[in-house]
């Protein structure tokens, strides 16, 4: 009984690792910006950069978006998160910590997307509701997001990404220092069940 048990405690415990954090290198101290996926401003009126900056909100670094590129996205993305792992009603904790300015019409989204096979996305949000409404100093920002109710939805995984923004009037701007990312499921129905019969046999031992 008692390998019984510990063979059930061990496989809640493996299920509920394999939920870890979803994201790679969220908090950039790689010191570089391995782990995310750049899209750059490509109207060319302009110029927009990432790269890892020593204004770190914790640690050493942190990553940095600029772009000054007239009416244009700038866009960095953990992208496809997770794929084949996840569950239709499972919540999705986004975290992460950030601050930036902008200029005439220059703002920051953060956005969520479910991916979908072959390619394409479901159920795309922007988890603030609008801008990120952000300052010269580092704030943190949390959101749980529920999963849609079709898994096909996600079967591709699903991303979190910062659209670094520009209007169209002269001198907009707009920059993104973000720091401390994580992406982090609920336990998936594995770990649940696996934790469910640990309860059940303990039950059944002390009766």
């Amino acid at each position: 009984m008692k390998t019984s048990i510990a063979m059930i405690s061990a496989l809640a415990i493996s299920a509920g690792a394999a939920q870890a954090q979803l994201e790679q290198n969220g908090n950039f101290e790689a010191g570089d910006t391995s782990g995310w996926v750049y899209f750059p401003s490509l109207d060319g009126n302009g110029t927009s950069v990432f790269n890892v900056t020593g204004d770190a909100s914790e640690g050493s670094f942190a990553g940095f978006v600029s772009n000054s590129d007239l009416a244009s996205s700038a866009v960095i993305k953990q992208a496809n998160l997770g794929a084949g792992q996840l569950s239709a009603g499972q919540t999705i904790t986004v975290s992460f910590d950030a601050k930036g300015s902008a200029a005439n019409g220059g703002v920051v989204f953060a956005e969520f997307f479910e991916e979908i096979l072959p390619e394409g996305v479901s159920n795309g949000q922007i988890i603030t509701g609008g801008p990120l409404a952000l300052t010269d100093q580092y704030q943190s920002f949390s959101f749980d997001i529920t999963l849609s109710g079709d898994t096909a939805n996600f079967n591709n995984g699903i991303t979190l990404q910062f659209a670094v923004v520009t209007g169209g009037a002269a001198g907009s701007f707009s920059e993104l220092f973000v720091d401390n990312v994580q992406i982090t499921p609920a336990p998936g129905a594995a770990a649940a069940f696996g934790l469910a019969g640990l309860a059940a046999t303990r039950r059944r031992r002390s009766a």
